[in-house]
């Protein structure tokens, strides 16, 4: 049973985009990988900007000084 997990930074996607991504993964595992799609795991998680970082910073902190 494939389980995927994607994880998203806020701001993130519409309900509907995310049950369009959950479709588009579980086709491609389907077709392309030959998984039975009714075992295929999908989940998504959002994620807060100030909780992943690069380079020592925030991805908050990041967009604050783009926006500037």
């Amino acid at each position: 049973m494939p389980i995927v997990n994607i994880k998203l930074a806020k701001p993130a996607l519409t309900k509907e985009q995310k049950a369009e991504l959950i479709a588009d993964i579980t086709h491609l595992l389907s077709t392309k990988y030959n998984k039975n799609k009714e075992r295929v795991v999908v989940m998504i998680e959002d994620i807060e900007s100030c909780d992943i970082g690069f380079g020592g910073e925030s991805v908050e902190q990041i967009k604050i000084k783009a926006a500037k």
